[in-house]
Parts: C-alpha cells; structure tokens; sequence
C-alpha cells in the first residue's frame, strides 16, 4: 500500500488514478473526484503519533501550500507545510516504512536560475520565495529522517507539469497551460498576461506520475534528482503550441493577445536531468500529447467551465 499525501490535488489526484488499488490517499478535506476511500487530516495539527502509516510500502508527499497561497500568505504557507513535513517524516521513520518520495520544486534554485545556467543538483539552491524556501526546508526534514537510519528518500525538484486535471474542480487552472486551453477553449481567444519571453521547462504530467510510481516502487536510487523535460521553452512558444494542437482538433485557430516582446528578452537555461536518466528513468511522453490532453479535456468539459468561470 501507497499513502498518497495532498492526494486531491493536482497531481495527487492524477497519480491516485494511476495507482489503483495500490493507494491510501490522505487529503486535508474530502473531495468528489477521488474514487478511493479517502482519509480526511490537516497534516500540520496533528501529532505525527496519530498518523498511522503501519504496514506501507511507501509514502509519496505532495501535501503543502501552492506558490499562489505562498504568495498570499507566507506565513502560513512557510508553517503550515514545514511542519505537515516534519509529521509525516517522522511518522514514516516511526512506522518503518521503506521509502519516503518528496515533491520539491525547481524553484528552490532561485537566484541560480539565470540565462546560460545548467541546472543540475549540484548547484547550490538559493530559493527567493516563501514557497521555494518551505520545499526546501522540507527537503531537509526528509534527509534528517533517512539521515537517522530512517526510510530511503527520493526528493524531486519539479519543474512545470503539463497534463489534465482528473476533474474541472482541481483547481489550478492559474497554471500556465491549463489556463492557455481553456481560454481557447472557452473563448476562442488567449491572453498572455506578458510578452511571454519567460523560459520554462514543461514536462508532460504522465511523465511526472511515472517517475513518481518509479520512485515508489524503489526503482529510482536514493536521492535528490531534478524532474524535467530537459528543454526550455518559452511562454510564447507553449502558447503557440496550445494554437496549434486546438486548431488541430477543432478546425479554428484560437487568436493570441500578448504584450509586445521586450527589444533584449532573457536567454534560456537549462534544466539538467541526467542524474536522474543515469538513476534509470526518462521521460517517454511528448509536449504536444500533454497539450492534446489537456484541450481533449476542456473540449469535453466546455460546459463545466464556462459555468464556474461564471460563478
């Protein structure tokens, strides 16, 4: 058995699917679209004395506080997710469990993120938000427990997952992508919010559960390895990737509003995954499916859509 923490996100939810019969997913509130048995605790007010983890193979952690609430209220963000953390650590050591996967973010880099950079984790993280500095923080807690004769630990440092939400009330449609297809969707018209010249690395959610079981069933080495898609992209070029697969599937290219591009935009980095390929795993899934999936997805939930942007 698998306990899935922040099992009704984004992610979590994806990686509950994929995982069958095999998960115990753990959420802070109850939510419609997780088909398991569902166990309902705030991670961060609990003694990790009352987190029962006996007889788990795994614990893959996704709980803690998104950067939009970190940015909102850092207070509570950078608390609340070093102690979920701690807790489910030392509940984890506590109960032997064998492995412990942790969800970082590549964010954690900071000021390391620069034009011409390899990013490879060996580089030393320097994190500038509320948000990257708890995930770090959080990346110690877990070591600290493997440290102490604990379970094996697989940290991951995330870049931009890109995949359809199980449901349309998983909400994190602020992200980049998923905003971009139901725009287009919806509307038939996408607006970037800037000239889109940021450099990002968008790698396919698929990819991302797969390394997440892979590390589960300890088929991933110890340690802390960056998950990525390895190539940079900007903004602009996801967005005229979005006009494309759309165009593709629905016979109309959806218009793009953007602010004009700066006359130096930034150069790209680059965000090393050799580490991890040498560990045994790559990515085997493309962009363009990512993007096919999510706009199959707001294709069929039109509806759903428009009503909550209209509530």
């Amino acid at each position: 058995m698998i306990v899935v923490t922040g099992a009704g996100g984004y992610l979590g939810s994806r990686l509950c699917a994929a995982l069958g019969g095999r998960v115990r997913p753990l959420v802070s509130s109850p939510v419609p679209w997780l088909a398991d048995t569902q166990v309902a605790l705030d991670l961060a007010a609990v003694p990790a004395a009352d987190l029962d983890l006996s007889g788990v193979s795994a614990v893959i952690h996704l709980a803690g506080h998104n950067e939009l609430l970190a940015g909102a209220e850092p207070d509570r963000a950078l608390s609340e997710t070093i102690v979920a953390a701690r807790r489910v650590a030392e509940a984890a050591h506590r109960a032997a469990v064998p492995r412990l996967v942790y969800v970082s973010t590549v964010h954690v880099y900071g000021g390391a993120i620069a034009p011409g950079t390899v990013l490879d984790e060996s580089v030393m993280p320097m994190p500038q938000s509320a948000y990257a500095v708890a995930r770090l923080a959080c990346e110690h807690l877990m070591g600290a427990q493997a440290a102490a004769d604990g379970p094996e630990v697989v940290v991951y440092r995330l870049t931009n997952a890109v995949g359809a939400p199980v449901d349309p009330g998983v909400d994190r449609w602020s992200l980049v992508a998923l905003d971009l297809c139901r725009q287009a969707i919806t509307t038939g018209t996408m607006t970037l919010k800037s000239s889109g010249t940021q450099w990002r690395d968008f790698i396919p959610m698929a990819d991302v559960v797969d390394a997440l079981v892979a590390a589960a069933d300890a088929q991933v080495a110890p340690g802390t390895y960056n998950l990525a898609s390895g190539h940079a992209r900007t903004v602009r070029r996801l967005a005229e990737m979005v006009q494309d697969r759309v165009e593709a599937a629905s016979g109309e290219r959806p218009h793009l509003i953007a602010p004009p591009a700066e006359s130096n935009p930034p150069g790209p980095y680059r965000v090393d995954v050799s580490r991890l390929a040498a560990a045994g795993f790559s990515t085997k899934h493309t962009l363009v499916e990512a993007i096919d999936e999510v706009v199959a997805f707001c294709r069929g939930r039109r509806t759903a859509l428009l009503e909550g942007a209209a509530t």
